[in-house]
């Protein structure tokens, strides 16, 4: 159950981080004058003068032959949009001017010093991580549910029994969590409600449960007994915990057994 939500969690935030993301890579980016425009060409049609032809209207600042094509870094100081065709793709890049896109309420002093744009990230690395964390969260999810399926409902006995398992005699409250897998596994068989409720509360309750009458007197002194340990303060040794822990667990597969008779 537990790895189950975690399992949930890491899908609930990946998915959330995954639109995040979309968001941020669908936003389109403003070019202004002077801005470094890096476009990457896959062509083998043109040489390198060719493509210097096509961007003749920007300043070239780099050209690198890469295997597919070329990677070009351009900049414009002209504002307008312009259009470049390559094979049957167009290309289209618009020029923004800054002094359009900034209200200026005083007069600023120029500044001969260069400006550091810091370091770039490339989210594309994110958006394509953020989906492998997805597919995998969802195909161990979609494993764990074909596989529940298959094996179909856990029964009241088998939590019981797996809850006993986990008993520590060790514990101070070991009484207490005894007390309750018997009454989770009542409640969950036979939908009754009695958590919460005193010895006498349970027995009242459940002696309306004709497949319960049988051993109800053992359920009554079994839960009894517990009390006694519990709220008397008395020493109890080890032995007298696993005795009392063996005597609920016959109880329970008594009735598992007579349930499986009458069926």
């Amino acid at each position: 159950m537990r790895k189950r939500k975690v399992i949930y969690l890491i899908s609930l935030i990946s998915l959330l981080l995954l639109i995040s993301s979309m968001t941020i890579l669908a936003e389109e980016r403003s070019i202004y004058v002077g801005d470094l425009i890096n476009i990457e060409i896959e062509t083998n049609l043109y040489s390198e003068d060719d493509i210097r032809d096509k961007f003749k209207d920007f300043e070239i600042v780099d050209i690198k032959d890469t295997d597919k094509g070329y990677l070009l870094t351009l900049r414009s100081f002209e504002t307008g949009k312009k259009t470049i065709q390559i094979d049957n793709n167009e290309i289209e890049i618009e020029i923004k001017s800054t002094l359009k896109e900034i209200d200026r309420d005083k007069i600023y002093e120029g500044d001969e010093g260069t400006k550091s744009y810091g370091f770039s990230f490339n989210y594309s690395y994110i958006f394509y991580l953020l989906i492998g964390i997805f597919l995998i969260t969802g195909c161990i999810s979609l494993w764990q549910y074909m596989k529940r399926r298959k094996t179909g409902p856990v029964s009241a006995f088998i939590i019981f029994k797996k809850a006993t398992d986990e008993i520590s005699l060790e514990e101070r409250d070991c009484f207490v969590t005894m007390t309750l897998n018997l009454k989770n596994y009542l409640q969950t068989k036979y939908s009754c409600s009695i958590r919460g409720k005193t010895c006498n509360e349970i027995i009242a309750e459940i002696s309306s449960i004709i497949v319960l009458e049988p051993y109800i007197p053992d359920i009554k002194s079994w839960l009894q007994m517990c009390d006694y340990y519990k709220f008397t303060g008395v020493a109890v040794t080890t032995e007298q915990k696993q005795e009392l822990l063996i005597r609920l667990v016959e109880i329970v597969e008594k009735i598992e057994q007579a349930k499986e008779v009458e069926v």
